[in-house]
């Protein structure tokens, strides 16, 4: 009679089979953990790899950024406004076709001609209105930006005039009121546009290539920007963006900005015609800004209503749909303009608190009556 132990026993051959296929099970697992392993280092090393600076600094691929940032696109067309009246370019990152006129046939004369900048360029630090702005900023830098005017090429200069729109104003295009010595242009690293350094080279190189497509050889903005700064080139991403962090609320709620200088400092009167406001009495884009008269009338308008219905829009008081147009500008947008007319989306991030109420409180108080007092009308063949 066979034991219980006897029959609940394992065969010895069972038990060799058992321990192969562990054996085999093992190997693959090892096998395909360093095969992983591999695969993280190599990525790691990947990620971790110089960027190729030769590409990203040759003179083709800089133009080709700097028109991205311009327009948008790489392939900037005149568009014909809805109202047949207003032609413009595409508008990229840098909004600059809101202002400056780059091709014939495009209706943006609110800053200089950028038809020709390239070949005006060389002699323009050595004109004697320069030489003015020169000897303004010789012992203290221009307070914005922190810069002297110092350029000494032509490259130079058009990299000075994007960071220091101050430092030479051209004849005939300063804010009213400045004596021709304010630029409306704001500082391009700064709030409400932020450019990074990297951009402003390439928008710097397409200007200094636009007029003879394909012929880098004039592009030297590159060297220009090492020999202005006299510091290592900057990566794409290399530049401190100025963002008022939530941390940071507390402090910046503290700084009394007046109501014009909040509206230069984050570039609406860029855009927007603006009563009582004596550098934004020439914008093209948007919609005169008299919220005491227009807020109620949006409102109850049956195009609000629909993008209500739709979900895109919330308000439900005038100080609502003030605070929503800025903070969300695509929630709405009033008949006769276009959403692709380039209202910055980001001032959620932009604005201090304070910042906002101060705007809010100041454009609720503008009504139609203050609108003519001023001779203001709305942008050319738009209407609300």
């Amino acid at each position: 009679m066979s034991s219980p132990f006897y029959e609940q026993s394992v065969p010895k051959w069972k038990m060799a089979l058992v321990f192969i296929g562990a054996v085999v099970i093992t190997a693959f697992a090892v096998k395909g953990f360093l095969k992983i392993k591999k695969k993280g280092v190599k990525a790691a090393v990947e990620q971790k790899a110089p960027p190729d600076l030769e590409k990203l600094f040759s003179a083709a691929t800089l133009v080709e950024e700097g028109e991205f940032v311009i327009f948008g696109t790489n392939n900037p067309t005149l568009e014909i406004a809805l109202s047949g009246k207003f032609d413009r370019m595409p508008i990229g990152k840098g909004k600059c076709a809101f202002c400056h006129l780059f091709v014939e046939g495009h209706k943006q004369d609110r800053c200089p001609d950028l038809r020709g900048l390239e070949a005006r360029s060389h002699g323009r630090t050595q004109d004697a209105r320069y030489k003015m702005f020169s000897e303004k900023y010789a012992e203290a830098p221009e307070p914005i930006s922190g810069l002297n005017a110092k350029a000494t090429t032509g490259g130079e200069y058009i990299l000075e005039s994007i960071y220091c729109p101050d430092c030479y104003v051209v004849e005939g295009f300063g804010i009213s009121g400045s004596g021709g010595l304010r630029s409306e242009m704001p500082v391009m690293n700064h709030m409400p546009y932020l450019l990074s350094d990297y951009e402003i080279i390439a928008v710097a190189s397409y200007l200094q290539e636009k007029d003879t497509p394909g012929d880098f050889s004039k592009v030297t903005a590159k060297e220009d920007w090492q020999n202005y700064f006299k510091k290592e080139l900057p990566l794409p991403d290399g530049s401190p963006k100025i963002f008022a962090s939530i941390e940071s609320m507390a402090e910046t709620e503290k700084l009394i900005d007046p109501i014009e200088l909040i509206i230069e400092k984050k570039g609406c009167f860029v855009c927007h015609r603006i009563p009582g406001i004596p550098a934004a009495r020439s914008g093209l884009i948007g919609p005169i800004l008299a919220m005491k008269s227009s807020a109620a009338r949006r409102l109850a308008s049956p195009e609000y209503q629909k993008a209500v219905f739709e979900g895109r829009a919330k308000a439900t008081t005038e100080r609502e749909y003030v605070m929503e147009s800025i903070l969300d500008p695509a929630a709405f947008i009033p008949p006769g303009f276009r959403s692709g007319d380039g209202m910055p989306t980001d001032y959620s991030r932009k604005l201090t608190i304070g910042d906002l109420e101060k705007v809010v409180d100041y454009l609720l108080k503008i009504d139609e009556e203050m609108v003519e007092k001023e001779g203001l009308s709305s942008p050319v063949g738009l209407t609300e």
